[in-house]
């Protein structure tokens, strides 16, 4: 059974399965050779044209090798106009929903705004929080609401929020290296030691969460 690395900014050379993230403004006109996540960030709206970004998620979401879309998503720590932030983000909720693709979501200090969203645009593709920290209580309001929780070394290293990730049903998890050096391979054995238990357990979990959700559509 492979490492699953959800959402990565590089591609390593590893017998991995790897979903390298495209940010709208960089999308390939060409469809690429591996799985690919792509999105406009909230980070990013000021910098780009939004039009020709969102359009450009919509093109290249009807790809095979596209499986999800994003990072999307929300973040309070930005001076961009929250309301345009959603606005964009509601765009893109909309392509996943005619592609019926998984979002892959970047929040910041905006858990509940994103948690109504979903409630609002009543979504029926998985919602995957990304780099997730948010605290105990955030954690158990959005396993109510049926999110998935994608996390990387910046929660796992963090010992004080190790409880946090013990919360996370293993059926809802995934593990990432993000923009990190860590390979995924440590992130796996970081994790198995936090959940006590064997790391060959939690690499079947995550890839049956993985096969859950994207099916036979990878190819792997």
């Amino acid at each position: 059974m492979k490492h699953i690395d959800l959402h990565t900014h590089r591609l390593t050379e590893d017998d991995d399965i790897q979903i390298l993230n495209f940010f709208a403004q960089d999308i390939p006109k060409a469809e690429p050779e591996f799985l690919f996540s792509a999105g406009l960030h909230p980070w990013h709206i000021g910098q780009v044209n939004p039009e020709d970004c969102i359009s450009a998620v919509e093109r290249i979401s009807e790809m095979k090798n596209m499986i999800a879309i994003g990072e999307c998503g929300l973040d309070r720590s930005i001076s961009t106009d929250f309301a345009i932030q959603e606005m964009i983000f509601r765009e893109q909720i909309r392509i996943a929903k005619n592609q019926s693709k998984c979002l892959i979501i970047h929040c910041v200090r905006a858990y509940s705004d994103v948690i109504n969203l979903k409630i609002k645009t009543k979504s029926e593709v998985p919602w995957i929080l990304h780099g997730y920290h948010g605290n105990l209580e955030t954690t158990r309001s959005l396993v109510k609401h049926g999110f998935y929780f994608s996390v990387g070394e910046r929660l796992l290293k963090n010992v004080s929020s190790h409880s946090v990730f013990r919360t996370i049903p293993t059926e809802r998890l995934f593990l990432e290296t993000d923009d990190s050096e860590i390979s995924i391979r440590q992130i796996y054995l970081s994790a198995s030691q936090i959940l006590k238990i064997e790391k060959e357990i939690l690499i079947n979990l995550i890839f049956s969460n993985f096969k859950s959700i994207f099916g036979n559509e990878t190819g792997n």
